[in-house]
């Protein structure tokens, strides 16, 4: 990842967690951010926070092999 992709994927990372906090807390009291949910289906942005820092953490670790030869097969081979 470059710089860029890591500025990106940090701030995914903020924003992930900002709703799994909004999510645990709207499980018991309910939660109001430009919407409004009542306090069992609080806990709806806690999946989306979730779905987030679950694919920055992933994509965070992932080891790219840029620049090395990989070596191409040839279907037809004799």
């Amino acid at each position: 990842m470059n710089t860029f992709d890591r500025l990106c994927a940090g701030t995914a990372f903020l924003l992930g967690i900002t709703l799994l906090i909004l999510g645990v807390i709207g499980l018991f009291m309910g939660c109001s951010a430009h919407f409004t949910l009542p306090p069992v289906l609080g806990i709806l942005p806690a999946f989306v926070g979730w779905g987030v820092v679950r694919a920055v953490y992933v994509a965070w670790n992932v080891r790219t092999t840029w620049g090395e030869d990989v070596p191409l097969e040839t279907p037809f081979e004799d």
